[in-house]
Parts: C-alpha cells; sequence; structure tokens
C-alpha cells in the first residue's frame, strides 16, 4: 500500500494538482478555506501609490495572496507587519503579495501610512472600493489566494500571522510543484 500511495502522489505532482487536490489540506493550517468553483479573479486595472498601473491579468504566472484592507481597520494594521515579512521573503520568485488599499480618502493617507512603517509590499489604491464586489468581499481584512492561471482558490478572512511556519510552508509547495525540472504544468499541455 506505501508504494501505491507514493505512485499516486508522484502522479498528482506530475499533473499539477496537489494546489487543487488537496486544497483543503494545504489551507487548512492556515485557515483559508478553498474556492470549489476556481474562478479565473477579475482582471482589473488599478494604480499603485507611485502612480503606476497594475493590470492583474498581466501578473498570470505567478501565485498572487491579493490582501484587502484600509489603514482605519485596526487588524488590517497588525497584520501588515508579517505580510512584509512573507513578501520580502519571495520576493524574486514567482510568487507575490499583492495589497489592494480601499481607503476612501484616497492616496495620501495611504502613502504617509507606508512611509512610516516603511513597508515595501506593493499596494494598489482602490478608494471607491470597486474591487469589493468584484472579488466577493464582505468584511477586510480578506485574502485571496489566486494561482498561476489566474484562478481564485482560496479565501482568508480575517487576521493572518503570514509570516509563520505554516504559511511558508504552504508557499514553498505552491512553488516547488511548478518548479521542478521535468515537469510541465496541466496548463501548458499540447
Amino acid at each position: 500500500m506505501g508504494k501505491k500511495l507514493i505512485f499516486l502522489i508522484a502522479i498528482l505532482l506530475a499533473f499539477n494538482l496537489p494546489a487543487n487536490a488537496d486544497e483543503s489540506g494545504l489551507f487548512s493550517t492556515i485557515g483559508a478555506k478553498p474556492i470549489k468553483n476556481h474562478k479565473k479573479a477579475p482582471n482589473v486595472c488599478l494604480e499603485e501609490l507611485n502612480g503606476e498601473k497594475v493590470q492583474l491579468a498581466a501578473l498570470k504566472g505567478k501565485i498572487i495572496f491579493l490582501n484587502f484592507w484600509a489603514t482605519w481597520c485596526g487588524p488590517c494594521r497588525e497584520e501588515m507587519p508579517s505580510m512584509e515579512a512573507l513578501y520580502q521573503h519571495y520576493k524574486g520568485k514567482d510568487f507575490l503579495f499583492l495589497t489592494i488599499c480601499i481607503d476612501d480618502e484616497g492616496r495620501e493617507p495611504v502613502k504617509k501610512f507606508i512611509e512610516r512603517y516603511r513597508y515595501r509590499i506593493p499596494i494598489l489604491l482602490d478608494p471607491a472600493g470597486k474591487t469589493l464586489d468584484l472579488f466577493e468581499i464582505s468584511r477586510i481584512p480578506t485574502t485571496l489566494i489566486i494561482d498561476r492561471n489566474g484562478r481564485m482558490i482560496g479565501r482568508v478572512i480575517g487576521l493572518r500571522n503570514w509570516s509563520s511556519p505554516e504559511v511558508f510552508s504552504l508557499v514553498d509547495q505552491m512553488l516547488m510543484l511548478h518548479d521542478r525540472p521535468g515537469v510541465v504544468p496541466v496548463s501548458r499541455r499540447g
């Protein structure tokens, strides 16, 4: 039975399924709920703090943790240092912790907040909160996990420690599935 289980795991890894096939196991350690229908993430285009536009669809090929927050939200501010730590740890890899700030007062309060704490995590601005309905966000902080194909596969509602060993393990596993030589993701088959 041990050999059959190892063979089954090898097959699942070869076909790039663990991120989808065992989401409840992978995600439960960080309190994430799998999104069963794997809807494509809406293709939004928002401005960063520096004024550059970022289109979500242009980030396809990366694993994205997309966090919705505001400077006036206590739990949002509390989880920012751990988001920054996760972002810095995986910077330069095919992983991105990206945030959408819904402060209705615009750029200046957000910029002051980010500068005060010296965060480098990418911040997109949505002062009108238009993305909340598009991504079905009813509370903040909320974080969506988006796979390399642009599909929303997990949702985390509420405060988390994003620099915990469990989160690092999850991100490592998700990255490892695509970084192994000789393995072609299902989405790239002939």
